[in-house]
């Protein structure tokens, strides 16, 4: 049995050098091209032949199909391709179960949510206490904020930037989830930073901040996201992980936030995801059950 020298490497350049390999052989052993004579030993050189021929012509369809299927990725065009691969997503719901530790891990706090989400930007999400009682409900829309905590009987509203300020890790959570479902029309490529088999990093604007954002070669699945400061710092860094087979493998469930100035880690897993619900403006509603009192973010 014929065995190619040549393991260990790509399956295309493999199986053009063992063809290679096999015609030098048929040289060695004097297989020229047969004449047709009633000498059987020229039929089998017939069949050594055809049997060459053949593997040439499959190898070569292989590379062709290959290299085409390995046609690197234009950089600038990433975010392009982002958002023509979530622009089919206009609303989601979600379950988050969301473990924070703060301090270096002196102080934890676990909280377990639902989530709702309509295209652009408008945010519900709904906090439950380890008990099953309702910690808050806190709706973005339309660059403003509400946020209810029953056992404070108050609503506190006003700008989102507002709220960035008094609660700024549930801020970055919040700004991270258009950012993973892929609604990236509005972020700017800036340039490519590195790339190799591993991964491609590119930088880009989005929310008015500059970003970095790692992405898998053959996927452009999102891996990992790190915010810079103006003083070109990393303050905030994302790694996306536990991707699904299927139409929206992409999304992950899993996703590690880690904030440098706020000294927060947090680990969000996202399960029960029902893509494109029926969503109508009552869900971006605030309706408390008791009368509450009323305050303005300042």
């Amino acid at each position: 049995m014929y065995h190619c020298p040549h393991e260990g490497q790509d399956m295309c350049f493999i199986g053009l050098r063992c063809c290679i390999h096999w015609s030098r052989l048929l040289r060695e052993r004097d297989m020229k091209w047969p004449r047709f004579a009633d000498n059987p030993l020229h039929y089998s050189r017939i069949v050594y032949w055809v049997f060459f021929f053949v593997q040439v012509s499959v190898f070569s369809l292989a590379c062709f199909d290959h290299s085409a299927a390995q046609q690197p990725v234009n950089p600038s065009d990433i975010p392009r391709m982002l958002t023509e691969r979530g622009k089919n997503l206009s609303a989601l719901k979600a379950a988050m179960n969301i473990t924070s530790t703060y301090d270096g891990g002196k102080s934890r706090q676990d909280v377990t949510g639902f989530l709702v989400y309509r295209r652009p930007s408008d945010f519900r999400f709904q906090g439950i206490a380890p008990g099953g009682n309702a910690l808050f409900e806190l709706v973005m829309k339309a660059g403003r904020f509400e946020l209810y905590v029953p056992s404070e009987g108050k609503i506190t509203r006003g700008q989102r930037d507002c709220f960035a300020k008094k609660f700024p890790d549930v801020a970055d959570i919040e700004g991270l989830i258009p950012m993973l479902l892929l609604q990236w029309k509005d972020v700017r490529f800036d340039r490519l930073l590195s790339r190799d088999q591993e991964k491609i990093v590119i930088r880009v604007t989005a929310q008015g901040r500059v970003w970095g954002a790692t992405l898998d070669p053959r996927t452009l699945y999102l891996k990992r996201l790190v915010r810079i400061s103006p003083y070109g710092e990393v303050d905030l860094s994302v790694d996306f992980g536990d991707f699904k087979e299927g139409e929206n493998g992409w999304l992950p469930r899993r996703f590690e936030v880690r904030s440098v100035v706020g000294g927060y880690h947090t680990v969000v897993r996202i399960s029960k995801i029902e893509i494109n619900p029926y969503v109508v403006e009552k869900n971006f509603q605030l309706e408390p059950m008791f009368s509450t009192k009323i305050e303005e973010c300042r």
